[in-house]
């Protein structure tokens, strides 16, 4: 996919989670359920029975989360309601579950024939839905915005700085998030910004998120 054509779709895929405080966070893509209006017009979907009013938790205690799309839809919420540490552990569960990507896992038969030649040990396959590049940039990028309003100044700045390694691009709306208003006076973060801003600049095409 050329660089032009992701950012494209990545910016289709942002959606301002935004509540009274004008919190903010971007979701790659809606669930279905009830809708919650999103600043950009795009409508993110919250399972009926999260649509209600939410409490605060830990990741051990976030029941029922089946894929990365549910955790996430589910921590945006939280971050709509101001409850941080929640959205966090619901963005960080997330980070565990199945995503939109196919893969096999190989791992070692410790017993039994193998399947290829009959002798014993030999590998065996799985076939798993890990996270596409997109999701790993909206759960880092998610991340960086709940530990930012937590006062995690350093784990906000690491965590942008993955979503950055893994293709997130659009500077200007990092700049222009007041979820990351706490580390925008950070040296780490002026630096972050300006080795990514420049590259980008060098090459308007970009280097990340090749496919």
């Amino acid at each position: 996919m050329s660089s032009t054509k992701k950012n494209s779709a990545l910016l289709v895929a942002i959606a301002w989670c935004m509540a009274a405080s004008t919190t903010q966070a971007f979701v790659v893509q809606p669930q279905a359920g009830t809708n919650l209006q999103s600043a950009s017009g795009i409508r993110t979907n919250i399972p009926p029975h999260r649509a209600g009013s939410v409490v605060q938790m830990t990741s051990e205690e976030i029941p029922q989360l089946t894929s990365f799309r549910e955790a996430e839809i589910l921590g945006l919420r939280f971050m709509q309601e101001g409850n941080f540490q929640s959205a966090l552990d619901a963005f960080e569960k997330g980070m565990k579950l199945p995503g939109s990507r196919p893969d096999i896992v190989r791992t070692k038969s410790l017993a039994g024939p193998s399947p290829v030649g009959g002798s014993y040990g030999g590998t065996e396959s799985k076939k798993v839905l890990a996270l596409d590049d997109f999701e790993l940039q909206a759960a880092h990028y998610n991340m960086a915005c709940a530990h930012s309003r937590l006062g995690n100044l350093d784990e906000s700045i690491a965590n942008l700085a993955k979503a950055f390694e893994n293709g997130f691009d659009n500077y200007t709306t990092v700049r222009g998030d007041p979820d990351l208003d706490p580390i925008k006076s950070e040296a780490d973060f002026a630096k972050l910004m300006e080795t990514y801003e420049s590259q980008k600049a060098f090459n308007p095409f970009g280097f990340f998120g090749k496919k």
